[in-house]
């Protein structure tokens, strides 16, 4: 059975169509009572003759009724209505925002100032990348003060180098070699591990077979969510979002690392003889 049409929205509105109604009919009376004002005022008798202050302002009188009604039509047919779609488009936009824990966006992936808001007093890391080597450079010293934190705990989940689909992927991406990718990878879980110290934070490295469509860092209750580009070559350009928890876009993070923990194996050293592992991790492989 086809399903009944739905009502177009203008005609699923009697209030409005009987407030507009209300308002053309007071306006036209508005109207007439401003013309006939003029139309006394314009009238040649004795008595306008010798009360000539009282007809200039029967005449204004009726000029300013007259301009009155057609300005307040117009403000309230077509004015005051797109103010009032303008303000509830604007308060929807607020409240989806509050209701996402958005706190700040910008296309500046290596914006200093976010990276020391996030990582101070930071407990629980959590890092999804495919290698994130430059990030963890930029970021050592605070990755060493979170790494010497009794109570921390850092993940880090990376690309997985011996899945070739992965390795496949994110070359071609990354407009890399497979074998530096692998490269990078290893420098890169051998840099987080080197954070370990004794009585210090629980440091763990994982490895994530698959395609990466974003990289995200939570921080205790707090995530930074960026894009991936899809264009050979370096961009300066990377839209970042940083969230809160409370929000969808902090639980869409959170989600998104209890699917990625499930898997995700520990990082290893590679199915390889140990000479293959050696030209791997120094870079001289083939």
């Amino acid at each position: 059975m086809p399903e009944a049409p739905v009502a177009k929205e203008a005609r699923n509105k009697p209030y409005r169509a009987l407030t507009n109604m209300k308002f053309v009919i007071a306006a036209g009376v508005v109207f007439m009572i401003g013309f006939y004002c003029l139309y006394l005022g314009g009238e040649e008798t004795r008595f306008w003759r010798s009360n000539q202050g009282l007809r200039t302002v029967m005449e204004q009188l009726g000029g300013l009724l007259i301009t009155s009604s057609l300005l307040s039509t117009l403000w309230e047919l077509v004015g005051k209505r797109a103010f009032a779609r303008e303000v509830l488009e604007d308060t929807r936009i607020s409240a989806e925002i509050e209701a996402s824990g958005l706190r700040r966006i910008t296309t500046q992936f290596f914006d200093d100032p976010a990276w020391e808001q996030c990582f101070k007093g930071v407990q629980k890391l959590d890092i999804f990348a495919a290698y994130a080597q430059t990030w963890r450079n930029m970021n050592l010293a605070r990755l060493q003060k979170a790494a010497a934190r009794s109570n921390g705990r850092i993940r880090i989940y990376l690309a997985d180098p011996e899945d070739e689909f992965t390795m496949t992927t994110l070359s071609k991406r990354f407009a890399m070699d497979p074998e530096e990718l692998r490269r990078r990878i290893w420098a890169t879980k051998e840099g987080f591990e080197e954070l370990r110290i004794e009585g210090g934070a629980s440091i763990e490295v994982f490895f994530w077979p698959g395609d990466r469509v974003y990289t995200f860092y939570r921080f205790d209750n707090r995530a930074i969510i960026s894009m991936y580009k899809h264009n050979k070559g370096r961009s300066p350009i990377l839209p970042t979002l940083m969230c809160e928890s409370g929000g969808s876009l902090f639980q869409f993070a959170y989600d998104e690392l209890r699917a990625i923990r499930d898997d995700s194996r520990p990082a290893t050293a590679p199915r390889r003889d140990a000479a293959t592992v050696t030209q791997i991790m120094r870079g001289t492989g083939s």
